[in-house]
């Protein structure tokens, strides 16, 4: 039989256990306050984040109804968020991408599951009859009750305006460059005859003249070389123009054996002097081979030229990798330049030496450098007068396909 001393004692122990359960449960109702306020800060974080995100943000169910639409949204659809929820997303879509836009949302809320974005340019009317571009990202959800989508739109007015702008500039320049193909083509039919007849009746008047006297004969001399230049004129200039135009398709090019040609070529320019020619193991590259030919051909041929007046003139192609690059160069021995004059060189009928003294127009180097230029290339000389010159060009390494090389001698 328990005695009131046992009952007291019973007593105080619940009453201690009472207390640190009250205690127990204090602690945890203030950690579940922890967690609420955490949890409200974060859906205040996210509410902030979604309403004034830089880009607007659309919440539809799956029948393109409006749920739930930011701040950047409204001002981008031009209404209230009020005006807008419960309305058809697609009444804000321009005509012709009705279908476009249902089949977006139906792709979205089949890929719900792993949240694949979907995305689409859309052409958005404003009030006043303004319209903008958006890019439009659409993201499916998992709803409690039925599935929904978020659309995100980024305004890309800018960016389609550039693009449009450069696609009228791409056309109107293509316009302009057939007029001036045309023109050149028009210019050099219609020019070489004329210029034929004047050689043809300035030769047959010098026949037919019965002894001309030094002066005419040096007036029927200078206006033939004077046609001579002007067909010459005309045929560079054509030449420089069709460097503009688009490369052929790329083929497998052996440098090696197309400076070895390219020198061969210029076997009138080399008559009866003693001209040497080496060069390094070249690589072979993927490239247009009519443009290598051009740019390795007025290189040598303006070092057969300036290498004239030596007794032996001796010509080398070097190359050098480097990182991401090749490095040729084409080095001689003849009269260089003077290296103040080194950027007017590569100028339209730009010359560094008399006409006298070198003959041409001006235009090899112009012609290489256009090149040189289209090819993500660089080109540039160094020389001493009276000590040579070396022309160096560089080239991308992705090109490369193989090295090669060899020498040749004259």
């Amino acid at each position: 039989m328990l005695t009131f001393d046992d009952l007291q004692q019973r007593f105080n122990h619940q009453e201690q256990e009472l207390h640190i359960h009250q205690a127990e449960l204090e602690q945890q109702n203030e950690v579940l306050r922890q967690i609420n306020l955490e949890l409200e800060q974060a859906r205040n974080r996210y509410a902030d984040l979604f309403e004034f995100a830089p880009v607007g943000y659309v919440v539809c169910d799956q029948g393109g109804l409006i749920q739930q639409i930011n701040q950047t949204g409204c001002l981008q659809l031009g209404a209230a968020g009020g005006d807008l929820v419960g309305r058809q997303f697609s009444l804000f879509i321009g005509d012709g991408q009705h279908v476009a836009f249902a089949e977006l949302l139906r792709s979205a809320l089949q890929s719900a599951e792993d949240a694949e974005h979907h995305r689409m340019d859309v052409r958005m009317p404003r009030q006043g009859g303004h319209a903008w571009d958006a890019l439009l990202e659409c993201t499916g959800l998992a709803g409690p009750s039925t599935r929904l989508v978020r659309l995100a739109l980024t305004d890309i007015t800018a960016l389609k305006t550039a693009q449009r702008e450069t696609e009228r500039r791409t056309r109107q320049t293509e316009q302009l460059s057939e007029e001036l193909q045309t023109f050149l083509h028009s210019m050099t039919h219609d020019l070489s005859a004329p210029m034929r007849q004047v050689s043809g009746f300035a030769e047959l008047l010098g026949r037919t003249l019965q002894a001309p006297d030094e002066h005419s004969a040096r007036l029927l001399k200078d206006l033939l070389r004077a046609a001579s230049r002007m067909n010459e004129l005309m045929t560079s200039l054509t030449l420089f123009f069709r460097t503009g135009q688009p490369f052929s398709r790329h083929q497998t090019v052996d440098l090696n054996r197309l400076v070895d040609q390219v020198f061969a070529e210029l076997g009138p320019e080399r008559a009866g002097r003693q001209v040497r020619l080496t060069h390094d193991a070249l690589p072979t590259l993927q490239a247009d081979p009519l443009s290598l030919q051009m740019i390795f051909g007025n290189l040598l041929s303006n070092a057969v030229k300036f290498t004239r007046p030596c007794p032996e003139a001796r010509i080398h192609v070097g190359v050098q990798e480097q990182e991401g690059t090749f490095l040729f160069s084409v080095r001689d021995n003849g009269v260089g330049f003077d290296a103040r004059q080194s950027g007017r060189m590569f100028g339209v009928f730009e010359r560094l030496h008399s006409e006298r003294d070198f003959e041409g127009q001006g235009l090899g180097l112009a012609l290489a450098r256009r090149i040189v230029q289209r090819l993500q290339g660089r080109i540039w000389a160094e020389s001493v007068a009276g000590a040579g010159s070396v022309f160096w060009v560089q080239l991308p390494r992705e090109l490369v396909a193989v090295p090669g090389g060899s020498e040749v001698s004259w």
